[in-house]
């Protein structure tokens, strides 16, 4: 019986905030990338903004409360860039693959949403 922390048995959210976590340069060369997807960069940007802005949904001054909607939002934000880093990563590295066996197209990899 596999162990249920494998990879293989996570989500693929839960396996992208995993490879962020383990790999941070991962997701460093995603940000950079101009050929990677756009939404997922801009969404990062204004999570962050959003947690240092004075003026939030709940203000912070409002003990617990108003830092759950500071964390709840930047813990969404984490899960969406880190699931399309991981997509990216994962149709990067077969993308590398092929051209390093002669070229041709990835079969099987849904392409990445810009």
């Amino acid at each position: 019986m596999t162990d249920p922390t494998t990879p293989q048995n996570l989500s693929r959210s839960q396996r992208g905030v995993l490879s962020l976590i383990t790999s941070p340069r991962r997701l460093w060369r995603f940000l950079r990338d101009p050929a990677a997807p756009k939404t997922p960069k801009v969404l990062a940007v204004l999570a962050v903004l959003y947690v240092v802005m004075p003026a939030d949904l709940i203000p912070d001054v409002i003990p617990i409360v108003g830092w759950l909607d500071d964390l709840g939002l930047t813990s969404m934000a984490l899960g969406y860039l880190a699931t399309k880093a991981a997509s990216y990563e994962a149709a990067e590295d077969v993308r590398k693959d092929n051209e390093a066996k002669g070229g041709g197209e990835a079969i099987g990899v849904k392409p990445v949403a810009r």
